[in-house]
């Protein structure tokens, strides 16, 4: 939803799909805006709670800040004994995240409520989605704010993942290119032998320089960029309004 300055002031009530690498800060401002009456459509809930909850096999309760069902599911490729999945599966479970990630896009239209302003906090893999109509309508129905990480935040996004490392989605051909790689790399001769975590580790940095030029992509399109270090300090819902608004000047 590409808007001026004055457009976006003028709408009663806003509609704004977060963008962003994991660690940027797309669920904390969501649930901040969600603490002060904005309408908070999480994509990864939806996907556990909505679209994927039979293959999950969980009867838990899934909240915005908490999805490790649908993590535990997506899993991390390699040796099985080590708590890996092995590729036919692997590729299975990206599939099928993959397709309710397309039907949580699709379905963002019925969850306006017209008195309340809506903040879309999208996964990580958005710009991984092919499907231009798709992200078009999206587009259309919010302005995507990207939030752009700094070098400083960029070493702090990395380091996480380095320490703490998680399941992600990858597009079949840079999973196959990357995997050939990787096990060149480490003169492994098949993936079975490969340690969970150091792919993961490995592979973060390389998925998060790929994604960058998509991201930038769809705010060019549908929004615009703003440093995520300027959404740090929030103090209120206008805040957040002044910040955006002032970027579209």
């Amino acid at each position: 939803m590409k808007l001026s300055k004055q457009e976006f002031i003028e709408q009663p009530c806003k509609a704004i799909t977060l963008i962003g690498m994991s660690g940027a800060g797309k669920t904390y401002i969501s649930s901040q805006l969600a603490r002060w009456g904005w309408t908070n459509y999480s994509g990864d809930f939806v996907i556990g709670d909505r679209y994927m909850r039979d293959v999950l096999n969980f009867e838990g309760e899934f909240t915005a800040e908490n999805i490790s069902a649908l993590s535990d599911y997506l899993g991390q490729l390699g040796d099985e004994a080590q708590g890996g999945i092995e590729l036919r599966e692997f590729r299975k479970r990206q599939k099928e995240y993959y397709d309710a990630e397309c039907q949580s896009l699709a379905a963002m239209k019925y969850a306006y409520n017209s008195e309340a302003h809506f903040v879309h906090d999208s996964t990580g893999s958005l710009c991984e989605v092919e499907d231009e109509v798709l992200l078009r309508e999206v587009g259309e129905q919010t302005l995507f704010v990207y939030l752009k990480t700094d070098a400083e935040t960029e070493k702090d996004v990395l380091k996480r993942a380095y320490e703490y490392p998680k399941p992600l989605f990858f597009p079949p051909a840079f999973l196959d290119k990357k995997l050939s790689e990787y096990l060149e790399y480490k003169h492994l001769s098949d993936v079975n032998e490969i340690k969970p975590d150091d792919f993961s580790r490995w592979v973060f940095p390389l998925l998060f320089e790929a994604r960058k030029p998509k991201y930038q992509r769809l705010a060019d399109l549908y929004g615009v960029t703003i440093p995520s270090s300027k959404f740090q300090n929030l103090t209120s819902s206008d805040a957040f309004i002044d910040i955006v608004a002032e970027a579209l000047s």
